[in-house]
């Protein structure tokens, strides 16, 4: 009875959430302790699954608004903020608790990226050039952040604005990212910085372009 019970609230919960969101594929998994703001801009694909105390806004008059694609999951206490900017999370990408994304300046996660807990991506910042008057009344600049395809983010790290990480990288826990990192390195430190690259990535001759690139 009990079960029954539950099915029935689920898929009332679901038949609700599908008229208010943009977009809730089959199989959208979305824990009752969510909270999303604007939900008329926020798109969930089929099988996306959004866990115990995540936020999402999609507050923003950009279309993108906030977007995950299918398999793609939401740990806890997590929040995505479109912030007038937009956020999109590619498939079975996985974004790990208590994780932050500021979207002002747009977010583009590819498909099979983990990013782990704690982790912060930031595509805002504060202008700070004049002296005489104080900080919060000079405005902000905004920048984009790309992620490409299986790229590993460790423990705490932080991505800031108008950076790019390289399909099938891995930055170390700790990391703060301050310019691209080239396809296929491992990065590390504060700032991050390319200790060396994974084994057939790319053609050498490409890697070594894209290290002086970076360098």
């Amino acid at each position: 009875m009990f079960g029954l019970l539950r099915r029935a609230t689920s898929n009332t919960r679901h038949l609700w959430l599908g008229h208010r969101l943009a977009a809730l594929g089959r199989g959208a998994r979305i824990d009752r302790r969510v909270r999303i703001e604007y939900p008329g801009n926020v798109h969930l694909a089929t099988d996306t699954r959004i866990e115990h105390g995540v936020v999402i806004r999609g507050n923003t008059a950009d279309t993108r608004g906030v977007k995950l694609a299918a398999g793609s999951s939401v740990k806890d206490y997590a929040i995505i903020n479109a912030n007038q900017g937009y956020v999109t999370i590619g498939e079975r990408a996985w974004l790990g608790p208590y994780c932050l994304i500021y979207g002002n300046g747009g977010v583009d996660i590819g498909a099979d990226v983990l990013i782990a807990a704690h982790t912060s991506i930031n595509t805002v910042s504060h202008v700070a050039e004049r002296s005489d008057i104080p900080m919060n009344e000079q405005g902000i600049s905004c920048d984009p952040i790309v992620i490409e395809d299986d790229v590993w983010i460790g423990l705490n790290c932080t991505i800031l604005q108008g950076t790019r990480i390289g399909r099938g990288s891995i930055i170390g826990a700790g990391a703060v990212v301050t310019r691209d990192i080239p396809p296929g390195s491992i990065a590390v430190g504060t700032p991050a910085r390319v200790v060396r690259q994974r084994q057939h990535s790319r053609p050498a001759d490409e890697q070594s372009l894209l290290l002086e690139r970076a360098s």
